[in-house]
């Protein structure tokens, strides 16, 4: 494939030479080992359904633990109060 750098604005044309000339090489060869530097990661490997979990739980497991609340946090007064205390 063959990429055409003339659509770009000139001082970031003037920028690339520059580096490649302070690097000693040419364009071309600075602006391949650029993008190869800077390629988007590749579409990572599907999971299957025991590999994801393994790696939700090891995720996880990576947070420090934290305190346990008591059942009574979760009952309907202590998450709506009660109408007369309003």
């Amino acid at each position: 494939m063959n990429v055409n750098i003339d659509d770009l604005p000139a001082h970031v044309v003037e920028s690339y030479e520059a580096t490649a000339r302070a690097r000693g090489v040419s364009l071309d060869a600075f602006l391949r080992e650029y993008l190869i530097r800077n390629a988007p990661p590749s579409q990572p490997a599907q999971m299957s359904p025991d590999e994801w979990e393994k790696a939700l739980d090891d995720y996880s497991d990576s947070f420090p633990p934290v305190c346990l609340l008591p059942d009574e946090a979760f009952s309907r007064e202590s998450i709506y109060g009660r109408e007369d205390k309003w």
